[in-house]
């Protein structure tokens, strides 16, 4: 409250959004990768919740905000993973300084209980064995689960399947990479 620029606006505002050190679009990158918050990818959770929106955007050339929580959005989604069901680019792969294989694929839900979840990568009926985390409750979901590719890396030109047992609820559904030169 000291600060010479300080207000309760900006003040909600910080208390409300993903903080970046980098300017805005480049700092969604960094959000939807989420290196060095493996026990919750909370920012990218933040970003994919049903409750989102509205949102606001600040930036300047060296920092920037994203306001994301306390949202009233309605999405209904029984889940959602990241990256997504359906065509994906390679470039979403690697968009941010840390690419998504290291920090790692997720599936979040506020229906499904994803405590006991055990995930099946396959491309092309060969099993990719991955890490998978549960993430802490409370950013963006009440569940989600981290799945680190282990000794392999996504590659355009695949299709893989991710299904999850021991959740819930089943799931399943197909990432299809491709290139966009």
């Amino acid at each position: 409250m000291n600060w010479a620029c300080y207000s309760a606006d900006g003040a909600q505002a910080a208390g409300n959004s993903n903080i970046s050190s980098g300017p805005g679009v480049m700092s969604i990158d960094m959000y939807m990768a989420d290196d060095g918050n493996d026990t919750t990818l909370g920012h990218r959770r933040w970003i994919l919740s049903n409750s989102l929106g509205p949102i606001g955007a600040g930036s300047t050339s060296q920092m920037s905000c994203l306001w994301v929580i306390g949202g009233n959005g309605s999405a209904g989604k029984a889940f959602t993973p990241w990256p997504p069901a359906g065509l994906v680019p390679i470039q979403a792969f690697s968009a941010s300084f840390v690419p998504l294989d290291k920090t790692g694929w997720s599936i979040q839900s506020d229906s499904i209980n994803l405590a006991n979840a055990q995930v099946t990568v396959t491309d092309g009926g060969t099993s990719r064995p991955m890490t998978v985390t549960t993430l802490l409750g409370g950013y963006g979901s009440s569940q989600a689960i981290r799945m680190v590719p282990n000794g392999w890396t996504t590659q355009a030109g695949h299709t893989y399947t991710v299904t999850v047992t021991g959740a819930s609820q089943p799931i399943s559904y197909n990432v299809e990479v491709i290139d966009c030169p």
